[in-house]
Formats: C-alpha cells, structure tokens, sequence
C-alpha cells in the first residue's frame, strides 16, 4: 500500500513538473526535430558514401581475383601481372592474401637463369603452387568454394595459343638479336628461268 502511494505522488509530482515546463519541453522538442530535419539528411548521406565505397573497394578485389583466374594458365601477359601488383593496395588489410602474394613474389624473383633444365622444372612447380595457395586465399575471401586442384589444373590453354607464344617469342628474340648485331639474316639469290631464258635470246 505504502510503496502505491509513493508511486502515485511520484507520477503526480512528475506530471506537475511537465506541466509547469510545458514551454521548455516544447522548445527542446522543436531544437530535436529542427537537428533531425537538417542533420538526417547528411547522415544518411555520409553512410551511402561508406555502403558505395565499400561496394567499389569489393568490386576491385573480386575484379583482380577474376583477371588472375581467367588468366592462371598464361603467367606472363600483362593482365596477369597488372592485377598481381594491385594486390598490395586492393587486399591491404587482408594479411593471409598478402603473405600468399608475398610469397609467390618472392618465388618469381628468383628465376634459375643459368641454372640445368630440371632445375627451372622444379621452380616451374613451385610457382604453380605458391599461386594455386594466392588464389586459394583468395577464392575463400569471397566465398568461393574451390578446391586446390581445379584452380590449379582447371584451366584451360588450347595448343595453338601455346605454339602463338612462341613462335613470337622466338621472332622477338631473333630480332633484338639481329638489331645487336649478334645474329646475321641469310640470303640467296635466285635467278628466275624466264629471265635466263630472255637473256640466251637477246644473244
């Protein structure tokens, strides 16, 4: 009874207040709905900025992650090597992805140039794997749910393409060689039979 009491002098004193401060009460509900009217706004616009940006900060990485599946069975083209060196300022917070890059950049300074054929076999190996284990990381950070195998062996790489890359290899080698000085262009005179022929009759 005593505790109903205290409660309903505590409602009343409380309601006495209200209405004896109804002008202030009114004031500070107008400040409130004039900050809301003004502020709302730029709040609202201030955190579409953040959804987009993150958005776009999304659609970079999982752009670098496409270009270097897409492009995993040909290493040496530029777009493979593009979204490579991006990876350090797209997935900088990402520490599992960058010591993955860190790794396989590592590996591929280190080409045996005058090392035995078995050698850069075994090199080429290790580079297959260190980028399988980069686009692993990668392919768990956007969900995917590949396996080591299929980024490793899934692509696919006709032969003609093979034998393009090196024909053009082997004609751009030749010709620095030939502007070096270091290779010289063979050539044979042939005497056509129609001017031998013309030549006999004009006798």
């Amino acid at each position: 009874m005593a505790l109903g009491l205290q409660l309903f002098y505590g409602i009343d004193k409380m309601l006495k207040w209200l209405t004896d401060n109804i002008g202030l009460i009114t004031a500070i509900v107008g400040l409130i709905t004039i900050f809301a009217i003004f502020y709302a706004p730029v709040v609202a616009l201030k955190l579409q900025r953040k959804i987009e940006d993150h958005n776009e900060k999304k659609l970079r990485k999982l752009g670098i992650f496409k270009t270097l599946l897409a492009t995993r069975a040909n290493t040496v083209s530029l777009e493979h090597v593009q979204a490579l060196n991006m990876i350090d300022v797209e997935f900088y917070g990402e520490k599992n992805i960058r010591e993955s890059w860190n790794i396989y950049r590592d590996h591929l300074n280190s080409y045996p140039q005058n090392s035995d054929r078995a050698t850069q076999d075994r090199w080429e190996e290790k580079r297959a794997d260190y980028l399988t284990d980069l686009l692993y990381e990668m392919s768990g950070f956007f969900g995917y749910d590949f396996d080591k195998v299929i980024l490793k062996k899934g692509a696919y790489s006709p032969m003609a393409h093979g034998m393009l890359n090196l024909e053009q290899a082997i004609i751009r080698k030749s010709f620095i060689e030939f502007l070096n000085g270091d290779k010289a262009v063979a050539v044979k005179i042939m005497e056509s039979k129609k001017s031998s022929e013309e030549m006999l009759g004009n006798r």
